[in-house]
């Protein structure tokens, strides 16, 4: 970050704000700061998502170092995607100053139970603290630097607090008693069960929400139960590939870098099958995404909770193909809820149209 300052005159480079703008130029474009984020994580999700699809093989050949060892280089790749999100949020609004502290606090967020959104509710947080302390505090010459290198520590501490005493509590709680709640699903009940589950999993793409689901589908796989797992496999991909597909029906609904994405990502999420992939096109325009998602979520665990559906091995993408106990089924359900996903999203699109769109937008 450099600086340029007399006694009238604080400027910030980098989507910062001077005295006298004031902070309203700062908050203007918080879109802008969104897609910076969205950009850097991108390359983490695709070399994560490549990898752990590879891993999956372990299952078939678990004796495998290589396979092993592949399979640990993509879950490190998918567990710093969310992180490195919100610190490129941070480092977009303040720059480098935001950066470290927009990732450590991105980390603790989505680490300990708030997932993705709050890796992006930390970002923002850091980043603008960080502009707005630097507005008001106006050190003298000989503390200039001294500033600069308490400023990110106390947007870090003052945030990873708020992260674990506002945000990651009340969510690890409530996934906590939700979980509880729901533990005595009755797997005879496949439609019911594969409604709720579809529910659960279909409106935060891998977020705590969806642990609720996942923390039930391990506890009654560990009993010999596989119809969870059957329905939760059957939506995995549909909201990243009924979304993209979307980017194909209607491409003047989503900017440049979402079509661009979607030329390559729908193949990567048959391959490793991850609803994290999504997130690049979501992010830009949740609400309508997420309604979507949830839609098509809920119809195809639906429809695989109908037939019975189950997954003997816990695998995802290619994989998934070889553990499933009815393909028909689950081919079904991928593409009725795909089809359902993809509908949804373009009418709300069209019909509901978002402010400040820019089909250019990379």
């Amino acid at each position: 970050m450099s600086t340029n300052r007399n006694d009238d005159l604080f400027e910030i480079e980098e989507g910062g704000v001077s005295s006298q703008s004031g902070l309203k130029t700062l908050f203007a474009h918080p879109f802008n700061h969104l897609r910076t984020g969205i950009s850097y994580m991108l390359p983490f999700i695709m070399l994560g998502g490549i990898l752990q699809a590879i891993g999956i093989l372990t299952n078939v050949w678990p004796d495998s170092t290589i396979l092993q060892t592949i399979s640990l280089l993509g879950s490190t790749g998918m567990n710093f995607f969310v992180p490195f999100f919100g610190a490129f949020i941070s480092y977009s609004i303040a720059d480098k100053p935001g950066l470290a502290p927009g990732f450590v606090c991105s980390y603790l967020a989505n680490s300990s139970g708030s997932g993705y959104l709050g890796a992006l509710l930390a970002g923002f947080m850091v980043g603008y603290l960080i502009q707005v302390m630097n507005h008001y505090v106006r050190p003298s010459k000989m503390w200039e630097q001294i500033w600069g290198m308490f400023c990110p520590v106390i947007a870090c501490v003052v945030v990873g607090l708020i992260v674990l005493g506002l945000l990651n509590g009340p969510i690890t709680a409530f996934t906590d008693w939700a979980a509880a709640r729901l533990s005595n699903l009755d797997s005879s009940q496949g439609a019911l069960l594969g409604m709720v589950l579809g529910a659960l999993d279909g409106v935060d793409y891998g977020g705590p929400i969806s642990k609720i689901a996942s923390a039930i589908a391990g506890a009654a796989y560990s009993e010999g139960i596989t119809t969870f797992y059957g329905c939760r496999i059957s939506m995995v991909m549909v909201p990243p590939l009924g979304i993209m597909l979307a980017t194909f029906v209607a491409p003047k609904l989503f900017t440049k870098g979402e079509r661009e994405y979607a030329k390559t990502g729908w193949l990567l999420t048959l391959i490793g099958g991850y609803t994290e992939l999504a997130l690049p096109i979501v992010l830009n325009d949740i609400v309508r995404c997420t309604i979507a998602s949830f839609c098509g979520s809920v119809t195809a665990s639906t429809i695989a909770g109908f037939f019975g559906q189950t997954l003997s091995v816990p695998a995802l993408g290619l994989p998934s193909w070889f553990f499933v106990g009815n393909i028909p089924v689950y081919a079904l359900s991928i593409v009725v809820g795909s089809l359902v996903t993809c509908a949804i999203v373009v009418l709300l699109k069209k019909y509901w149209k978002r402010k400040d769109f820019n089909p250019d937008a990379e």
